[in-house]
């Protein structure tokens, strides 16, 4: 994949137009608000946060889960808005389009593979019992919904 496409809004690269009334705070919901101005932000400028939001809203994944990998091959359970393994989670929970796991089998390989690897780090971090049991049941679900 190009590199380029980092400069490029998900607008630009999707052809995505929006064809309601711009979004405000004083007649749109906060999520509606975010989504209209992250598909017009450079990729390159995305915070983690915006990462993460954008992959629940299973917006341009095919650009957007490489980038969220090379973020939890270094931290699995970076924390990025809400808990820590809330990336990861988004990631789990990818549910629009269900056979993007399918076409895409090496991410959700390299996924299985640092859960499995890191999965003991989670016991060890100052995590809350909460915060790891959500991962794992988002994990379990996510092998039994993908084998």
């Amino acid at each position: 994949m190009n590199k380029d496409f980092r400069d490029k809004s998900i607008s630009e690269l999707e052809g995505w137009i929006w064809k309601d009334p711009v979004p405000s705070p004083e007649d749109s919901s906060g999520t509606v608000c975010r989504f209209y101005r992250l598909h017009r932000t450079p990729i390159k400028d995305l915070e983690l946060g915006d990462l993460r939001f954008l992959i629940g809203q299973n917006s341009t994944l095919k650009y957007l889960v490489p980038m969220a990998m090379d973020q939890l091959r270094k931290d699995l359970f970076i924390e990025t808005e809400y808990y820590p393994g809330d990336l990861l989670c988004a990631l789990l929970q990818i549910n629009n389009e269900p056979n993007y796991w399918i076409s895409h089998s090496d991410q959700r390989d390299m996924l299985v593979s640092l859960y499995e690897e890191r999965v003991q780090r989670m016991r060890m971090q100052e995590m809350s019992f909460v915060d790891m049991k959500k991962i794992e049941r988002e994990y379990e679900k996510f092998i039994a919904q993908r084998g």
